[in-house]
């Protein structure tokens, strides 16, 4: 039953309700009819909204195809959609924990690649399709209780190839309302061209009042990129920390004699 195979995958990736809706454009009540029993209404975009679905949920292909089976899109027009946004086989396998996001993940392959190891160990990937747009990100999301008032490191190193555009980590610590309280994706100093694997480090400091942690790496048009030996950890006050709303808006106020 589609209900109850959209529930046991929601459940699987570990996401809020509203997260899934926001990462993959479909209505909050449409998802949450879904989950109640009302079967999907056959639609032009039914197959593109539910690939984009699985990718979100971190869904292998198998998976992603008995969704869009059990939704009743397992029709010549399904298959059409699958070949034209799907022009790339691929052997990568999503990790338990994480999913897909970005503008446009449909446009990029993304997770562990068996053919590259770090130190190794296993390592994520994201590699551009033919045509990509905007970018794609592999990411986590965490309850930001354990962290609470701590100052956290996320570090890990990346491997790039060919990247037209850029790659980088990126973290961001939201409240309850969806506030963002810290937030850096490397915007100062990302990750460009073709590189060997280089240690990089993102590091925020939690507020008490914050509710969710994310991170992960992104990577933008064309070129691929890797990720792996992640760390999260919290660090003592004197590491500084490296997050873009401090420089947007300072904590304490500068130069007020006009000094410099």
């Amino acid at each position: 039953m589609f209900s109850e195979r959209l529930k046991e995958y929601i459940e699987q990736a570990g996401l809020p309700l509203r997260r899934v809706a926001s990462q993959s454009g479909i209505p909050h009540q449409t998802l949450y009819n879904w989950l109640k029993g009302t079967r999907p209404r056959w639609h032009a975009a039914l197959p593109e909204d539910l690939e984009r679905l699985g990718m979100v949920l971190g869904l292998s292909r198998d998976e992603s195809g008995l969704l869009l089976k059990q939704a009743g899109c397992s029709s010549a027009r399904a298959g059409l959609f699958h070949m034209k946004e799907n022009p790339m086989e691929t052997t990568y396998r999503m990790p338990k924990g994480w999913f897909a996001s970005g503008d446009a993940p449909e446009k990029y392959d993304m997770g562990v690649d068996p053919a590259v190891t770090y130190q190794g160990q296993a390592c994520i990937t994201i590699k551009a399709r033919a045509e990509p747009t905007d970018f794609a990100a592999l990411a986590q999301m965490i309850k930001a209780g354990a962290y609470s008032g701590k100052r956290l490191r996320f570090s890990a190193a990346i491997r790039s190839e060919n990247l037209e555009n850029r790659a980088a980590l990126f973290m961001r610590v939201s409240g309850s309302d969806g506030k963002i309280l810290a937030f850096d994706n490397m915007r100062n100093r990302p990750v460009t061209g073709t590189n060997d694997w280089a240690q990089h480090a993102i590091v925020l400091d939690v507020d008490k009042e914050a509710e969710d942690i994310i991170f992960g790496i992104l990577m933008a048009e064309k070129g691929q990129a890797w990720m792996a030996d992640v760390h999260l950890e919290a660090v003592d006050r004197e590491v500084p920390t490296t997050d873009l709303l401090a420089e947007i808006a300072p904590f304490f106020p500068v130069n007020l004699g006009f000094d410099e």
